[in-house]
Parts: structure tokens; sequence; C-alpha cells
């Protein structure tokens, strides 16, 4: 795998145009996707007539063909190992959003981003990532407060006014492909896929749970109630995200930093605090060394 820290010039070819198509198309199935999940107790309707519309599945279909038919045209550019092109092929194809970031033709290790280009993946380009999303993705967390107060205010009362539930449903919609798309692409910039999975795994379960919800048509599945779990994770998913978002802008940092005598104080300040602690460890170290 090619090193976080190798030089931009190293990176994969350009495809500029490509790439930025097959995002466009990629972010689209994800769109057409999320628009027909459960996110809570309002749309039923909506998202009925939806399921039900022939150009809705012409479009999912179609959209699913072309992600599919590019990933195996593009197995055949790629330099690597056959079975990282096979791997990224079934990757690609099972999941077409995948493609926002990543292509069959492009080596593992590295990351396609719009405005920016190709980046190795790794630490330096997660913290760059992440604060680029942290704005946007503010934005839509606050956005679950008119949606909470809404569907909880008017409750079952909601379907009877269409215009509205249909329009908590895209709301919520569009915080579901929110969140999903920043999922992919923090996954897609960090070589610990899985210590990711496992640090974010709140960030997952919102993402996993209106797919669980829509497997409740599913005679095996009916039991599943997810509206009130959904509300639920979301409430919980607020304060965390805000938290995280918060970090990782690095707001309190960034104010400091316009005052550079005092944001050298404070990184003083935290320099000792660690080698106080780091004092400690070792004495506690050696202690246990004594007694082994």
């Amino acid at each position: 795998m090619t090193s976080p820290d190798a030089s931009f010039h190293t990176s994969p070819a350009g495809g500029t145009l490509r790439h930025g198509f097959m995002l466009v198309l990629a972010l689209a199935f994800l769109a057409v996707v999320g628009v027909i999940l459960p996110h809570g107790d309002s749309g039923e309707s909506f998202r009925g007539m939806l399921e039900r519309h022939p150009w809705h599945r012409l479009a999912l279909l179609s959209l699913w063909s072309g992600i599919g038919l590019e990933a195996l045209a593009g197995l055949f550019l790629a330099k690597d190992a056959w079975r990282a092109r096979l791997r990224r092929l079934v990757l690609t194809t099972l999941i077409p959003p995948l493609r926002m970031t990543t292509a069959t033709s492009t080596p593992d290790g590295w990351l396609w981003i719009p405005g920016v280009g190709w980046r190795a993946t790794g630490p330096t380009t997660s913290a760059k990532l992440e604060g680029k999303l942290a704005v946007p993705m503010l934005v839509l967390t606050l956005l679950v407060l008119p949606v909470l107060g809404v569907e909880m205010g008017a409750g079952e009362a909601l379907e009877a006014r269409p215009q509205l539930a249909t329009a908590v449903h895209l709301a919520t919609s569009l915080i579901w492909i929110g969140f999903t798309a920043e999922f992919l692409w923090m996954i897609s910039a960090t070589p610990q896929k899985l210590l990711y999975c496992q640090k974010h795994w709140i960030n997952l379960a919102i993402i996993l749970l209106p797919l669980v919800a829509f497997l409740r048509a599913l005679s095996a599945l009916r039991f599943l109630r997810a509206g009130k779990l959904l509300r639920a994770y979301r409430l919980r998913t607020l304060q965390s995200r805000i938290w995280q978002l918060m970090l990782a802008f690095n707001l309190f940092e960034r104010f400091q930093q316009r005052n550079p005598k005092k944001y050298c104080a404070g990184l003083e300040k935290k320099i000792a605090e660690m080698e106080t602690e780091l004092s400690r460890l070792k004495e506690k170290l050696e202690t246990f060394r004594d007694k082994v």
C-alpha cells in the first residue's frame, strides 16, 4: 500500500472529469436510495409512492448499472495486483456510493478529493477532510432539531398533513445522505478502517438503522419497529456529533491562534502537563519493575 506520507507527484494519473462525473452518479445513487428509506414516522405515503413508481426503479437500476460498468472498465486500467482490483470491483458494485471516494482503476492508498485531486490516505488527509466536512455536517446536525420538533409535536397527526410529512421525510433523508457520504469519505481516508468504525460506531448505527428498518417488509423482520428507535438515536447522536464536529473544526484552537502569544502560552502549558504525566508514568513503571 502506498505510504500516507507519499508525495503528490507519485499519485495516480488524473481523470478529473471521469472521477467528477462518477462522484455525481454515486451521490445520486445514494440520494435515490436514501429517499425511500424510513427515517422516522413521517413520509410513509410519499415513500410508498416512490417505491411503486417505475421511474424510481429505472433511475436506481440505471445509476447502479453505470457505476458497475465503469468499475468493470476501470478494472483493466489499474496497475496493481489483480486481487486488489477485483476486491475494489466487488466493493464498488455491491456498495455503489463507494465510487464517490474510490475507483477500480485506482491503487489502494489513494483518495480523489473534488477540487484537490489525488491525496494519499492517512492521518494528514483524514484531518484535512474532517476539517472541510465539519461545517456542512454541523449544519446538517442542527437540522435534526426542527425535524424532531415537528415529529414529536405532530405525532401520528403528521400523516394527515401530507405536505408537511413529505418535507420532514425529505429533510431526514438529506440528513441521512449527508451522514452516509461523510462516513464513506472518512473511512476511505483512513487505512485503519476497523478502528474508525469502532470509534465512530454511533455514526455507523445511524446509517444502518434505516436500512434495517427498510427490511421490515420481509416476513422474517416484520417485528422491527424502527421509528422510535431512530428518534432515540438521533437525540443521542446530536450531542455527540456536535461535540465531535466542534473538536474536528478545532474552533477553540482557531480562536487561540488569532493571538500568537496566548496560543504559545497554551501550548507550553499542555507540554508541561504532558511532561508531568510522563514523569508520573515512568515512576509508576519503575515501581512495578522493582516488584518484578
